[in-house]
């Protein structure tokens, strides 16, 4: 709560009375209370109240509590005692009372400038600094309040208002609470807040009349990611749906008052967790060639599909600082099942070479390359996709990691034409075998998605099956800083409706997510996409319950379902932490990237979302 100092209420007949709220804030962004700045930029100029016309051209001089506002024209700050000029403006600075004289010739008036506090503060009664520290979104599921005004409470992400006032002054009017998102419309509303009496500091003040103060606060205040948590019984009084990026905006009778920016957690076992945004990468695979998309029954239905569910996704990942960006104008990729682009060379086991040929066709090109006795995978691959590029064609070679029951790594070759688009391959006779060779296996993967997905399991999940791999190397961007999210009818075998692949396998296929129509069905129920998205931004392949407790409110539980604020939703400070740590910046394969937000215009009541 801000302090409020001790001042005599002199002039308070006074024959005009302003009031301003102490600018704590930073509205502009420059990492400094707006009420600290040597020059205030337009976007800081927000909680600034104007002076009325017919005060142009009067000196102002402040007789007592020139420390708690200042004068501000054009976003300077000008001395007490100087002519006001057109334009003029009252800043707040500390919550008190100023005493000032008007004069004009041979005119003279009394102003009285009350100035009070707006604040917030957390669960351990501990004032958050507006300009310098930020809200965050809820990480816990709904309990009971417990307590009156001033009282403890566990809740980390929680926030309460505090209001400090002159006890001179009329009661404070209509306060309300709204969110915005980034762009500063509104996401929710609490148009009465609610406050109650709590004990204000003890003054210090010597004097026989000191100031006396009125202080109040509200109750913990909650930001959600959904109307999921925010409709719940137990909290929907006090719980606003809110968006990371966006902000808290404290406002009376609809004008600004003060607002804090909401980011990551404010406490974590690395500090504060500021913005992240990360680059996904949508495609959504037909069924057939030429056929129906895996969701939404039309093109324009799955890029519908793909788009609500990152939403959600992005949401839900909010309680660690990250976003995806406006999803709503995110490109959706509608991608054909890719041809028999594929060789591998010793999938699975990795066996080195006996001796022989492999003996391949390639966009009508016959491809006979022999194989030495001993050669490894890598070998062999380096090989063929020499012969490849000898008849003016394009080899990609991606080794795999080695799966636990391999000797050593296969390695696929994708063939294509130089411009990148992808050719088929097929045996050089049809009856007879890719290779002559005894012990060198040589596969060529397709993908056929009417029969389901051909899914990992425990021994091959680091390097995916051939299936997996044909399909992904074909369809994602090649970009290592992005995710890429990819959309198939169903797996195969039932029983998996998400997969995903992580950086530390160190496989050629990293960073990508598999989901199929089951797994964007459930919805909130399992958080299908987010959960998988976090096997790959905390590179974590096993769940917290695998070998622990099991948490089914957590995000990464491995078998909870349960669409109520209780299910599996919630990310913890250490998974936070950890994410930041495996994927931000300073990551060994950075995914995120710091969101630097932009101001955001309060001076107008926000639009409704």
């Amino acid at each position: 709560m801000l302090p409020l100092a001790p001042e005599r209420a002199a002039f308070a007949a006074g024959d005009t009375t302003m009031t301003a709220v102490a600018d704590r804030d930073d509205d502009d962004l420059d990492g400094s209370p707006d009420g600290a700045q040597t020059f205030l930029p337009v976007n800081a100029r927000v909680d600034l109240v104007p002076f009325e016309r017919r005060w142009t051209g009067w000196s102002l001089r402040a007789m007592t509590g020139s420390e708690h506002a200042r004068v501000i024209v054009g976003g300077h700050p000008v001395a007490w005692g100087r002519p006001l000029e057109a334009g003029a403006a009252l800043q707040g600075l500390t919550a008190g009372r100023v005493n000032a004289i008007a004069t004009r010739g041979g005119e003279q008036a009394t102003i009285v400038i009350d100035v009070f506090g707006v604040g917030m503060r957390d669960g351990e009664n501990k004032d958050v600094d507006l300009a310098h520290e930020h809200a965050s979104l809820e990480r816990t599921p709904p309990a009971r309040l417990e307590g009156g005004p001033d009282s403890r409470y566990e809740d980390p992400d929680a926030l309460r208002v505090t209001f400090t006032e002159l006890q001179a002054t009329p009661a404070t009017g209509i306060v309300s609470v709204e969110t915005v998102g980034p762009t500063g419309a509104r996401v929710d509303l609490i148009p009465r807040l609610a406050l109650s009496d709590l004990a204000c500091p003890r003054s210090d003040d010597p004097s026989p009349d000191p100031v006396r103060l009125r202080c109040s606060a509200s109750v913990p205040l909650r930001f959600v990611v959904d109307e999921v948590d925010r409709r719940h019984p137990l909290v929907e009084a006090r719980s606003l749906r809110a968006e990371m990026g966006g902000a808290v905006v404290v406002r009376k009778d609809g004008r600004k008052l003060q607002a804090i920016r909401i980011r990551g957690p404010r406490k974590s076992r690395i500090g504060a967790i500021d913005a992240f945004r990360a680059t996904i990468h949508p495609v959504v695979m037909r069924v057939t060639p030429g056929g129906v998309p895996a969701i939404g029954g039309t093109d324009k239905g799955a890029v519908e599909s793909v788009r609500s569910e990152l939403a959600l996704a992005s949401a839900i990942w909010g309680q660690c600082g990250l976003t995806f960006g406006p999803v709503a104008n995110l490109e959706v990729k509608i991608a054909e099942p890719p041809p028999a682009h594929l060789v591998s060379i010793g999938d699975d086991l990795g066996l080195p070479a006996s001796g022989g040929e492999v003996r391949l066709r390639a966009d009508g090109h016959a491809l006979v390359i022999p194989i030495s006795r001993g050669d490894s995978a890598d070998v062999v691959a380096g090989a063929v996709a020499r012969a490849v590029t000898r008849v003016g064609l394009l080899a990609v070679v991606s080794t795999n990691t080695r799966i636990a029951p391999g000797a050593a790594s296969s390695v696929d070759v994708s063939i294509r034409k130089t411009s990148g688009v992808l050719v088929g391959v097929e045996p050089l006779v049809p009856s007879a075998p890719l290779t002559t060779d005894a012990t060198l296996s040589v596969r060529i993967g397709s993908v056929d998605l009417s029969d389901g997905l051909q899914h990992f399991g425990d021994m091959d999940s680091m390097a995916g099956t051939l299936e997996e791999r044909t399909l992904l190397k074909a369809v994602e961007d090649g970009d290592p800083r992005t995710l890429d999210v990819v959309i198939v009818p169903f797996f195969a075998g039932g029983g998996r409706i998400g997969e995903s692949f992580i950086g530390s396998d160190l496989s050629s296929v990293r960073d990508v997510v598999i989901l199929d129509r089951a797994g964007i069905r459930a919805r909130r129920s399992s958080l299908t996409l987010a959960h998988e998205l976090g096997h790959v931004l905390l590179d974590m392949p096993g769940h917290p319950d695998d070998f622990g407790v099991d948490t089914p409110s957590l995000l990464m539980d491995s078998d909870a379902s349960d669409s109520s604020p209780f299910g599996p939703r919630r990310i913890t400070t250490d998974e936070c932490a950890r994410v930041i740590v495996e994927s931000g910046p300073g990551g060994r394969a950075p995914l995120l990237e710091p969101w630097h937000l932009s101001p955001i215009h309060y001076a107008e009541p926000a639009t409704v979302r």
